[in-house]
């Protein structure tokens, strides 16, 4: 009979009234309050975390891409690739024959 007053005091609440927990109540709340703030601290640091390793690989992606544009365009700007899409193009552009001189204004 002790053991099932024991379990009923339990499953009924009246251990916490015995125990004095009531008196340390502010506490438990403090506690509990801390804990929910680790938790939200946690996930919102993991959060972050996975969003910079998102935009790092954004930027290795986008650095290839400016790298390659880069060498492209250089290879574009070469005097014979410019003649060569002037041919192309059939323009009536032709490359300059003397080299340019320096004006002088008095």
């Amino acid at each position: 009979m002790a053991k099932r007053k024991w379990v009923s005091e339990i499953f009924g609440g009246q251990i916490l009234l015995h125990s004095g927990i009531l008196q340390q109540l502010g506490f438990v709340l403090y506690l509990f309050g801390l804990v929910i703030f680790y938790i939200t601290l946690n996930f919102w640091i993991e959060d972050s975390l996975v969003l910079e390793r998102h935009n790092q690989r954004e930027i290795k992606h986008l650095k290839a891409d400016y790298t390659s544009k880069k060498a492209k365009l250089l290879y574009q700007s070469k005097r014979i690739e410019i003649e060569k899409k002037l041919i192309e193009y059939e323009s009536q552009l032709k490359a300059p024959v003397d080299p340019p001189g320096v004006i002088e204004i008095n």
